[in-house]
């Protein structure tokens, strides 16, 4: 059984000691054979590194590393390039300055991998860049550029829009150079989490075709099912033996858990590919991708803006899906390019995409950190509060549930409120999902939409929410339109819960009102 390949992203290492590798190798030759200018947005630790290296060798003319996968057996020329490789996540940034001369070190040591003959004294990135083609077009006649990560420097910097703006425009800078260069540069390939598109730092480079949202290639970073079943099963199948647990409902928790990113509208979904391995390894679900680093960038915004983030109404015009610049982030554009959201529906008519969670990985922890942020309480208080609160609601001491609760919002600044039901809907819904709490609001039934239905293995709360009014008048709404009616038969205990959010400059309180049901 190959080793799974968790922190190795340089694929020659990956194949010379054995590790599982899911070849992708169908698209990169796509890829060199369909066009010469090409970027990738997709979220952090989603594969582009890895992409990168495979290009790198492919591009290399190393046919011997790629015995048994699918392009060893294709018509591919295995033509060598020269290769110019940067990884722009490795450069320094503190400054403009420190940017460019780190950038001209990593450009000087590719010059002496080659043996180039140049003059080392350039002060300018793109002067040495050009030196650099020339030099490789002389010695090979094919020259690639290959640039991961190529905003990480930007996005770094964005608590200093004045740094942030600079950094911009000296890659727009560098990518004109390589424009200028079309005729000596056989292949650009370009990757990044966020799309500066529209913001023009792409202008410089001819015909960049945009892989993004192109369903052709939606699945070439993440894995698809067809994938899990090819080349995981046996590393599922050790996990499933292990826990004494059938393999098919160990596969559809996988599939719960990690799967669900889609790069396009009806376009195959795929894992988030380093969840997946941490899990499998690990031999258990946790919260691997967000516990690995949320961005300091989508921290400060969210901070900033996150009474404009409705999780019950994700939705986002094609136009507005790929804006992003320094100083001007749509925070729904921000979490679809960050990989905290993805595409479940698309209207062709008005042009909207409708988004929502990928996964419940993704799901459960940003519920769980937005309400650090709307609380502004560190993560052991609020996850000790969850789990304390998900022990009272299946113990139905409600009493100590509202008490909790009040916790919470009672951290909540005054201005920080709004004043409407939605707010506090919306915000108990993500308590109780990132608590662990089975939760579904706006239950349509026959009578009506319930607010929120929340479920045990043995209890079911019907849940109806008021704002500034009271707890009896929500209490009321349940029993005359008989929300309980169609649970009756779940052979499970109801309990019907009407409360109140009262909200005042100086007071802030919750009242409610119970009522069991018992059905068994």
């Amino acid at each position: 059984m190959q080793k799974l390949p968790i922190d190795i992203s340089t694929f020659s290492e990956l194949r010379r000691l054995n590790y599982l590798y899911v070849d992708k190798t169908k698209y990169l030759y796509d890829m060199i054979t369909g066009g010469r200018r090409y970027f990738l947005s997709r979220p952090r630790r989603f594969g582009k590194s890895l992409l990168v290296s495979t290009l790198k060798e492919i591009l290399s003319g190393h046919k011997e590393l790629f015995d048994g996968l699918w392009i060893n057996q294709s018509d591919y020329d295995w033509q060598e390039h020269g290769i110019i490789d940067l990884d722009f996540s490795t450069l320094k940034a503190s400054s403009l300055e420190v940017f460019k001369t780190s950038l001209i070190q990593e450009l000087s040591r590719i010059a002496r991998y080659y043996q180039l003959n140049i003059n080392s004294t350039f002060q300018e990135p793109d002067f040495l860049l050009k030196e650099m083609v020339y030099t490789l077009y002389d010695k090979y006649g094919w020259v690639a550029i290959l640039i991961d990560e190529y905003d990480s420097q930007i996005l770094k910097t964005l608590n200093n829009e004045q740094l942030a703006t600079k950094m911009r425009d000296e890659i727009q800078q560098f990518f004109t150079t390589i424009k200028s260069l079309d005729a000596y540069i056989h292949f650009v390939f370009i990757t990044g989490v966020s799309s500066f598109t529209r913001a023009g730092l792409f202008s410089g480079i001819n015909n960049l075709q945009i892989m993004t949202l192109d369903k052709h290639f939606a699945a070439i970073c993440g894995y698809t099912e067809e994938e899990i079943d090819t080349y995981f099963e046996q590393h599922i199948n050790n996990w499933a033996n292990k826990n004494d647990t059938p393999y098919n409902d160990l596969r559809t928790h996988i599939k719960d858990w990690y799967n669900g990113y889609s790069f396009g509208y009806n376009v195959t979904k795929v894992y988030n590919p380093f969840s997946l391995m941490k899990a499998i390894r690990a031999q258990e679900f946790e919260n691997f991708w967000f516990q690995s680093g949320a961005p300091t960038f989508l921290v400060n915004i969210l901070k900033k803006d996150h009474k404009k983030f409705d999780p019950e109404h994700l939705e986002i015009s094609r136009d507005m899906l790929d804006v992003f610049d320094v100083g001007a982030i749509p925070l729904m554009s921000l979490m679809f390019q960050a990989g905290y959201l993805t595409i479940v529906g698309y209207n062709p008519h008005s042009q909207v995409y409708k988004l929502s969670y990928p996964d419940l990985e993704v799901k459960k922890s940003l519920q769980k950190y937005l309400v650090e942020v709307f609380t502004r309480l560190d993560v052991e208080s609020v996850q000790a509060i969850f789990s304390q609160l998900y022990d009272s609601f299946e113990s139905k001491n409600i009493a100590r549930v509202i008490e909790l609760l009040k916790q919470l919002f009672a951290h909540i600044p005054y201005q920080l409120h709004m004043k409407e039901e939605k707010y506090y809907h919306s915000l108990l819904m993500m308590i109780c999902i990132g608590a662990g709490i089975k939760a579904q609001s706006e239950f349509s039934t026959e009578h009506g939409r319930i607010d929120l239905v929340i479920e045990f293995e043995h209890i079911l709360y019907i849940i109806e929410i008021k704002f500034n009014d009271t707890a009896e008048k929500a209490f009321a709404q349940i029993e005359e339109r008989k929300y309980y009616q169609r649970f009756l038969a779940c052979r499970k205990q109801i309990i019907l819960l009407g409360v109140s959010f009262i909200r005042k400059p100086h007071n802030f309180d919750i009242k409610y009102v119970e009522k069991i049901i018992s059905t068994t």
